[in-house]
């Protein structure tokens, strides 16, 4: 006999970034985005952009650093996708158009 099990929901972190990943696609023309998630932590990977949605909200490294030498990062709430998504759009594209830069990673 044959048992189906149901798999869990996705995490709210989770729908997220696919709700970010699909409209990057969808939108911007970005494409090949791979989701990981590891308890309540989502990480949406898009070549050098790593993006993290954790504790309700979605941010990403600036690729510039601050004065205390750590990485400064673009915070937006978790439920704003879309404008998550063009600002995410945004620094893919910096990344992708000059050579010398480079993601910082952070978290």
């Amino acid at each position: 006999m044959t048992y189906l099990t149901a798999s869990r929901p996705p995490s709210r972190e989770e729908s997220a970034a696919r709700q970010v990943d699909a409209h990057l696609s969808a939108t911007h023309n970005i494409r090949g985005g791979q989701i990981r998630t590891y308890r309540g932590v989502a990480l949406l990977r898009l070549g050098d952009v790593s993006v993290w949605f954790r504790a309700g909200k979605i941010s990403w490294s600036t690729g510039e650093l601050g004065t205390d030498g750590k990485p400064k990062i673009t915070v937006i709430l978790l439920h704003e996708t879309a404008q998550a998504a063009a600002k995410i759009a945004q620094r893919y594209r910096e990344l992708r158009g000059h050579v010398g830069l480079h993601a910082v990673r952070i978290g």
